[in-house]
């Protein structure tokens, strides 16, 4: 394992640097943008233009490395990205910052396919379940580390975002000089929505509602933050926390949705999710330690609902509809974090910052109804068709680095 490791050590960190740019770049636009004057709403509509534009490189950025290729791709949309985010402090208007943010999103999405399609292809079979395990490690560690980057200067200024740009722009030096072979083909299928919602309405109900959760929660905790009297590094150590709970709390949940009806496990951690909402909702009467503590499980029920989703989709289908199937179920997640901070934009405009928790918390709490509602009309998958829990990003990505796909059924559907 330890020389598989090696062999993709430069992608590896191709992949941290561009979280940390990638989450610099997110947090810091929530604060620039109320330190600005922008409106709660038009905030969140900034942050909804990356996933927005996210789902669009989903759907169309596969045709496009098919057709320049994968370094070349990831050269001409990393320089993008890096230019884009110059943008933002020179000019202070809402609508660029939207159009600029689309093609953020667009951006990365090109960028995470290319990196890990590549992975997939440098990495044999039996170890890609630990391999997706370091790729989780590294790409949650990275974005909590680009949180406190928020601290190296004042928000007001240049200097972060030409932080950022550099960190994007640095990325693309490990990917280019790496003598790995051609990467497998980026699977650009998908099911349909309604096939999908008859094999299990339960995950892409989830999918939706964890996309409306981890949206608002990644465009509109800064503002929150502002808004409720936290300094800049207060906000980025609340993030860097959120993350953390989102990378630490994964497996244990996950190990414990494998011996148990897994749905079971997704109401609960809906509960839990409802609960620390609630928490971070009445925050203003407790002390900074009681509200990391707090997100600490915010942020590990939010992100750990999504991989149970996944895992239980994957218990209702056939091996040979997993590509399909989980590209269906993270278009679901793009759709609903694109439509979290809008909503909850509106709602904090409208009820003042804690209602972004008391937004969370519905949506934790109607979720958690309706899979206790799952339960009662269909029965549990038999144990033994039950697949193993995997990690998987919290955010909208690629399925090709999913343990359960042989390789070989990407380059059949690439």
């Amino acid at each position: 394992m330890s020389s598989v490791i090696s062999s993709i050590a430069a992608l590896m960190l191709g992949v941290a640097l561009l979280q940390m740019g990638s989450g610099l770049q997110g947090t810091l636009l929530g604060i620039r943008g109320a330190l600005e004057t922008f409106s709660p709403f038009a905030i969140g509509l900034v942050m909804t233009g990356y996933y927005a534009g996210f789902a669009l490189g989903c759907m169309f950025g596969a045709r496009t490395i098919e057709r320049v290729g994968h370094i070349r791709a990831f050269a001409a949309f990393a320089s993008v990205a890096s230019a884009v985010v110059l943008v933002f402090p020179i000019f202070a208007d809402a609508p660029l910052w939207i159009v600029m943010r689309v093609l953020t999103g667009y951006c990365f999405a090109i960028l995470y396919m290319a990196i890990e399609s590549w992975l997939n292809g440098r990495v044999p079979n039996e170890h890609r379940g630990r391999l997706l395990a370091v790729y989780m490690i590294v790409n949650l560690g990275a974005l909590a580390a680009g949180q406190q980057l928020l601290n190296l200067s004042a928000p007001g200024g240049f200097v972060l975002f030409i932080l950022a740009s550099v960190l994007v722009s640095v990325a693309l030096v490990p990917i280019a000089l790496s003598a790995s072979a051609a990467p497998a083909a980026v699977p650009s299928d998908r099911m349909t929505l309604g096939e999908l919602y008859e094999i299990s309405p339960l995950a892409v109900v989830g999918a939706f509602a964890v996309g409306l959760v981890n949206g608002a929660m990644w465009g509109l905790v800064p503002l929150w933050g502002l808004q409720t009297g936290l300094d800049t590094n207060a906000i980025a150590t609340v993030m860097s926390v959120i993350v953390l709970g989102g990378m630490i709390l994964q497996w244990p949940v996950g190990r414990l949705s494998d011996m148990a009806d897994r749905r079971m496990v997704v109401v609960g951690t809906s509960l839990v999710l409802a609960a620390a909402s609630g928490g971070l909702f009445f925050a203003g009467g407790l002390g900074f330690e009681a509200v990391l503590a707090i997100a600490f499980f915010f942020g590990g029920m939010a992100f750990v609902a999504y991989p149970l989703c996944a895992a239980h989709i994957n218990d209702r289908i056939l091996h040979e509809d997993l590509i399909q199937a989980n590209a269906a179920l993270l278009l679901v997640l793009g759709v609903g974090a694109a439509a979290g901070p809008l909503i909850a934009g509106l709602v904090m405009s409208r009820f003042g910052p804690g209602s972004l928790f008391a937004f969370a918390c519905v949506v934790a709490l109607l979720f958690a109804g309706f899979g206790a509602y799952r339960l009662r009309v269909r029965e549990a998958a038999p144990p033994d068709e039950q697949v193993a829990f995997e990690p998987v990003s919290p955010v909208p990505t690629t399925p090709v680095l999913d343990p359960r796909i042989d390789p070989e059924d990407i380059e059949r559907r690439g």
